[in-house]
């Protein structure tokens, strides 16, 4: 289900899946549109700008791949240009520290690779 999304990142393109049927974008992707119940639905290529919603300071790695941050932070991304409700991406701000990073904090996409075909969408603040 979400494959083209990590397909996508690791081009450094964001995609989010879009409703065919009422237009509505979700994320994560799902089978189901949670606005219609529609099963139809596209990829639309979105340009990553946006704001933190939310943020967290992590001192311990949630998974092994993050082991080497030290300490780091999740952020929860709210992305500007969609339909529906508030799209919002669990992901974190790179290049930023404790003091700088605040709620309404503008950001854009960035991409931190995994293998030679996939990538994190993570978030850096914009100039």
């Amino acid at each position: 289900m979400s494959a083209p999304y990590w397909r996508a990142a690791g081009e450094r393109r964001l995609l989010i899946q879009r409703c065919r049927d009422c237009g509505t974008h979700r994320h994560p992707p799902t089978p189901a549109c949670y606005a219609c119940g529609s099963l139809a639905f596209d990829w639309d290529e979105v340009d990553g700008t946006g704001r933190v919603y939310s943020f967290v300071w992590t001192h311990r790695p949630v998974v092994e791949i993050f082991e080497n941050l030290g300490v780091y932070n999740v952020a929860v991304v709210e992305l500007d240009g969609t339909k529906g409700e508030p799209v919002r991406i669990l992901s974190r701000v790179n290049g930023i520290d404790r003091d700088s990073l605040i709620v309404g904090l503008e950001v854009r996409v960035d991409f931190d690779p995994i293998d030679d075909e996939i990538a994190l969408p993570v978030f850096e603040p914009l100039p």
